[in-house]
């Protein structure tokens, strides 16, 4: 389902999707429009198995501590499974332990189209969440719902900035531009931003600016430490 979720929030078939244990292994990490200009970076991690075995868990948690780097997670249930709430606590018990279990999160309630609408909660029983909706990974049913609950999601925990960083961080820049709202001012060497970002950029953002920061220091320093002849 999360495969099949992520081909359809791309547009295209990006990862094989297969009906079996562990067909994702390796996170597969795509570019996804999610309105008014946003993008973001979704990324499609292994499933969550009740008591999986040690060996195991430590085998997949290099790619389950993805979701340690994520601003939001986007938890997808099997509607039509009468179990699911069994299943949402076997995810938050592996998120607690991984240390994101209180990261906000949305529900995707997939294969909507095999559950009687009467039969959908008002209100998701299991553990706090953001919001939930309905969609249907193949036929793309409350796709467009998604995306906006997803951007509005992300909009209400951006940060504001204010940092300067040099132009020799381009590919940081590009991504300020697509994930947040932001003014910038370009200097002979470097450029201001301004605005507001996601968390995780903005923490990107200062560690870059920090050490910009620094090596203006460090370049003064050598400047005022020349002897003369």
């Amino acid at each position: 389902g999360k495969s099949t979720l992520l081909n359809t929030l791309v547009g295209s078939e990006v990862a094989r999707a297969e009906d079996k244990l562990f067909a994702t292994l390796d996170p597969t990490s795509r570019q996804v429009k999610l309105g008014d200009g946003q993008t973001a970076i979704v990324t499609d991690t292994v499933g969550f198995i009740h008591k999986l075995p040690h060996q195991l868990v430590d085998a997949f948690r290099a790619t389950l501590e993805e979701v340690n780097r994520a601003d939001v997670l986007i938890e997808v249930v099997d509607a039509s499974d009468p179990h699911f709430t069994e299943h949402r606590l076997t995810v938050q018990t592996v998120l607690d332990e991984l240390g994101a279990g209180a990261k906000p999160r949305l529900v995707a309630f997939n294969k909507a189209a095999l559950l009687d609408p009467a039969a959908r909660p008002g209100e998701v029983p299991g553990p706090a969440i953001a919001g939930a909706v309905f969609v249907s990974a193949l036929t793309g049913y409350g796709i467009e719902t998604l995306r906006a609950e997803t951007s509005a999601l992300l909009a209400s925990l951006w940060v504001d900035l204010d940092a300067t960083v040099p132009y020799a961080a381009g590919e940081l820049l590009a991504r300020i531009r697509e994930r947040g709202t932001v003014e910038l001012e370009y200097g002979e060497r470097e450029v201001r931003v301004r605005g507001r970002v996601a968390p995780s950029l903005a923490g990107e953002v200062e560690a870059v600016a920090a050490r910009w920061q620094a090596s203006l220091a460090d370049e003064l320093d050598g400047v005022a430490t020349v002897p003369h002849g």
